[in-house]
């Protein structure tokens, strides 16, 4: 019999036992965790990808990208491919006209300076324009002098998207015909069909490539209000403890934090009430 050692098989190309590292990957160094219906979608998404670049295996992917270079494009492919959310314009409208209620007094005042908004993970963008628009509504001639809103994410792609602020007919069927003449430029010729946000809306925002498990946030710690919807769905229980604490530090006292209308936690961090079941405020 022979002795010698020799390497284990390779698993059957695109298996579940063939993408077994990239779930590792995902969560020990980007630590994302994916709830099972989510972690096939990104495996479909994957393997699509590496079919059109000739990879023969997730296996030879992590092999010849991942492991060459843990922090490069691989790492952001996967980024983009797994942390794609489903956005709109005003989803969750309470929200918007919650925080617009809350915040309008402050924003006419200029006395204390610009009111500060945070969009952690704001996608394609739709959820920080949606915010300036209704708080163009209520405050004529809005100007970065006394608004402030702030917009990051984890994926380039969806940051790119963001900051060209163009959207189709199904992204903006959700508007008010009003709105729409008011707040969109509608492309003609070749780009009919095609809305782009005006130019004194998309001023009012400032997009960020910000990944939220790194230990510094190179952004204000006075927030009126962060809006981080449906995003610690991405974090097991300990790091989404540590996130909504990092969260509520940068809220200024009497600010707000509001999270997805399905999002439980599993702890409040202590300087934070609830005031509804998504919409937290920070003690004065």
């Amino acid at each position: 019999m022979d002795s010698r050692t020799t390497p284990d098989a390779e698993p059957e190309p695109w298996s579940e036992a063939d993408f077994a590292p990239i779930v590792i990957f995902l969560r020990e160094k980007i630590g994302i965790t994916l709830e099972p219906h989510r972690m096939g979608l990104l495996q479909a998404r994957l393997r699509s990808r590496l079919q059109q670049k000739g990879f023969p295996s997730f296996t030879k992917f992590n092999e010849r990208v991942l492991k060459t270079d843990p922090n490069g494009p691989g790492m952001q492919l996967l980024i983009d491919l797994s942390t794609v959310n489903h956005t709109a314009f005003f989803r969750e409208p309470a929200h918007f006209t919650f925080l617009t209620e809350r915040l309008g007094p402050a924003v006419r005042d200029l006395s204390n300076g610009p009111v500060r908004i945070w969009s952690a993970g704001c996608s394609t963008g739709q959820e920080p324009f949606s915010m300036a628009m209704v708080l163009s509504e209520m405050i004529p001639n809005l100007s970065p002098q006394r608004v402030e809103i702030w917009a990051s994410d984890l994926s380039l792609e969806v940051l790119k998207a963001a900051a060209r602020a163009i959207y189709n007919a199904r992204d903006v069927q959700v508007i008010s015909p009003s709105r729409l003449r008011r707040f969109f430029l509608r492309g003609r010729g070749p780009r009919d069909g095609s809305y782009r946000v005006v130019p004194e809306i998309r001023d009012l925002v400032r997009f960020r490539h910000l990944d939220l498990r790194q230990p510094n946030w190179p952004l204000p710690t006075d927030f009126h209000a962060i809006l981080c919807r449906n995003v610690s769905i991405y974090f097991a229980d300990d790091e989404r403890i540590l996130l909504l604490e990092r969260l509520a530090q940068h809220v200024r006292p009497g600010g707000w934090l509001v999270l997805g209308n399905g999002e439980i936690l599993p702890v409040v961090p202590s300087s934070l009430r609830k005031y509804s079941p998504s919409i937290y405020r920070k003690e004065a």
